[in-house]
């Protein structure tokens, strides 16, 4: 599958590495004063809009100030508030029926009207549920979706869905979520059994370290590409390591052979021999962008 417009992965992630936007100069040391204060998962929402914002400056695709944007698994709408200045309006959906309130009563908090976001409770993968989001709001020219997809069951159903159900022909797939490589997946799978006993009351996790997702150490690349295809998607590419969120990791979560020199580890070079075990290590947790058309 080919790069739109002929545009290469070297300039797209090049121009991302500059945190540099011409719609938006401030955002870089806007992230970067807030980053302190952010959790991990923020961080991520936070560049996962910086990156498919990105993409569109590269690739003159999607996103445009018309655009209708449905926002897959959208929590309470961080992916949505930082894409709502590119597009004219964006429609959530989430599983979570509390995640959904709180999207709706942030929007109109902050004065946005709901024909300009809004969001509603919807599992795609059920069909009254379904038919409700279509009568709800039709189909959109971008499906977005930021931390989402590693806690799908099915990626390549719930792509199909999203693409013959709610996509507009022309229309565009944006995902990013956390890429798994041997280390994310052993960190995270150690997590899980370690929390077991401590259910996060929020359902989706991210502050246990996605002990209910279903892809626990994050999605293979390979995967996402197959799911995008067999949706009768094109122009289809994967960046890997996009950006990364520089977490701390308590060392017995680390797997045996951690080394600074693979992936999914931190560049500082630790030593777990040196390392208490009751110490934290800091990890690189590496996320990836997947994009592909309707044609």
């Amino acid at each position: 599958m080919s790069n739109p417009n002929g545009k290469g992965k070297e300039v797209y992630l090049s121009s991302l590495a500059e945190y540099d936007s011409d719609s938006d100069s401030s955002s870089s040391s806007d992230y970067e004063s807030a980053r302190p204060s952010l959790s991990p998962f923020a961080q991520a929402q936070w560049l996962a809009a910086k990156s498919i914002s990105e993409y569109q400056q590269i690739s003159s695709t999607f996103l445009a100030k018309d655009a209708l944007l449905l926002d897959f698994a959208c929590g309470t709408g961080a992916l949505s508030q930082r894409l709502a200045s590119r597009v004219d309006s964006i429609l959530g959906i989430d599983v979570d029926a509390g995640a959904v309130q709180q999207f709706n009563t942030r929007a109109r908090n902050q004065g946005i009207d709901e024909d300009e976001m809004c969001a509603i409770h919807c599992d795609i993968l059920t069909e009254e549920s379904l038919v409700r989001a279509k009568a709800w709001f039709g189909k959109v020219d971008v499906v977005a979706s930021a931390m989402g997809f590693h806690h799908l069951r099915d990626i390549a159903a719930v792509t199909k869905v999203l693409a013959d159900r709610f996509l507009k022909a022309d229309g565009w797939i944006a995902v990013v979520d956390l890429m798994q490589t041997p280390y994310t997946n052993a960190i995270f799978a150690n997590a899980k059994k370690a929390t077991a006993s401590h259910p996060d009351k929020s359902r989706h996790g991210h502050n246990h370290l996605h002990q209910d997702a279903h892809h626990v150490g994050g999605i293979k690349a390979e995967d996402v590409r197959l799911a995008f295809e067999s949706a009768g998607l094109d122009c289809v590419d994967i960046f890997e390591h996009v950006f990364d969120i520089s977490v701390m990791v308590p060392r017995r979560l680390l797997p045996e052979d951690y080394s600074s020199n693979e992936a999914g580890s931190s560049s500082n070079g630790h030593m777990l021999s040196a390392i208490p075990d009751g110490g934290k290590v800091e990890v690189l947790l590496p996320f990836l962008l997947a994009v592909g058309k309707k044609l």
